[in-house]
């Protein structure tokens, strides 16, 4: 089985029409999973380095789309598809991308 340096889990849950957290999935979540494999495919870091995955629930509605970085632990909140890029090139060397870190209390 093929094991990867690190892994980013994509929230893509989704909930109910009108729920008062929201989803991540109604955010666009979807896509940007969808988005960093290929971003993370172009770099050749897909099948060696990184990989991406769809996740359901981080319990972190209230900050938007949300990405964690492992081994790092690194939580990004607010993420889209325009952020993709910053993500796939910090996942390349275990790097972190400081302006999507999210703080214990919610974005830094």
């Amino acid at each position: 089985m093929p094991t990867r340096q690190r892994y980013l889990f994509v929230c893509t849950n989704r909930r109910p029409e009108g729920h008062p957290k929201g989803s991540c999935a109604d955010k666009g979540s979807e896509a940007i999973v969808v988005k960093l494999k290929e971003a993370l495919a172009a770099r050749g870091l897909a099948k060696t380095v990184a990989r991406a995955c769809s996740s359901s629930c981080l319990d972190l509605c209230e900050v938007g789309v949300t990405v964690v970085q492992e081994p790092e632990h690194a939580v990004y909140g607010g993420v889209t598809l325009d952020d993709v890029d910053a993500i796939a090139d910090a996942a390349a060397t275990g790097a972190v991308v400081q302006r999507l870190l999210v703080s214990a209390s919610g974005k830094e």
